[in-house]
């Protein structure tokens, strides 16, 4: 597993899977830790970074050797 972290300040935004997918877990619920968000994205994500400090826009592609 990859993880993406923001270009700016390297917080943890993304984690890309073995199997190519992106996934965007945020929040946690009560005692079992489990998080409120949890996403699985397939294809590229341009998202702005969730630090209140920072909020660069980041560009993750679906290519991982595009760069």
């Amino acid at each position: 597993m990859y993880e993406a972290n923001c270009e700016k300040c390297g917080k943890r935004l993304l984690v890309r899977q073995d199997n190519g997918l992106w996934r965007f877990e945020f929040g946690r619920f009560g005692s079992r830790k489990e998080p409120v968000v949890d996403i699985e994205i397939h294809g590229s994500v341009r998202m702005l970074c969730l630090r209140k400090s920072c909020r660069h826009l980041n560009i993750f592609d679906f290519f991982p050797n595009k760069r």
